[in-house]
């Protein structure tokens, strides 16, 4: 799923958000801001306050379902760049959008109605996060946005997201 221009309408209002060098991130990967301890690399990283692809969050011991609870207060958009885990020691400011409407991958897919809630999907396997896909959530404590459309099993469907960060009503 490299690289996938995800954004479909709405005015993205981007922000430059920095990116470390040996970070890798896609076009289209859903991002958050390391400004806490502890999210990162099981729980034993300190807070930078650079951006990150949603993978690399992990809190020490975490559920999936704790992660994906946890990411929602840290959400900061979806990436409009993409860049690699190369950079020479360098870091770089990526557009991150803040707003808009966007599709993604469900995972698993599902029936979604317009409205209903989406928040990050994962592998239960290791409580990783997916960068590029998420599920459908009744629950607001994990919500990242909302469906745009009314899909039966669907395998991607349009959301609206809502950041944590940004001049829009938060969920």
């Amino acid at each position: 799923m490299a690289n996938v221009n995800r954004h479909i309408a709405g005015d993205p209002k981007c922000i430059g958000v920095n990116v470390l060098s040996a970070v890798t991130v896609e076009l289209g990967d859903l991002m958050f801001l390391d400004n806490t301890d502890d999210l990162r690399n099981d729980g034993s990283s300190t807070a930078n306050n650079n951006a990150y692809p949603f993978e690399y969050f992990r809190i020490s011991g975490a559920s999936l379902e704790l992660n994906k609870g946890a990411v929602k207060s840290r959400f900061l958009g979806v990436a409009m760049d993409d860049k690699d885990g190369i950079g020479g020691g360098i870091d770089r400011n990526m557009s991150i959008a803040i707003s808009g409407q966007f599709e993604f991958d469900l995972k698993p897919a599902k029936t979604v109605n317009i409205d209903d809630y989406f928040g990050a999907s994962g592998t239960t396997s290791a409580s990783d996060l997916f960068n590029q896909k998420v599920m459908k959530s009744s629950d607001s404590d994990n919500a990242l946005g909302y469906f745009q459309e009314r899909k039966v099993h669907a395998q991607k469907a349009w959301v609206w997201i809502k950041p944590a960060f940004g001049a829009y009503e938060q969920i």
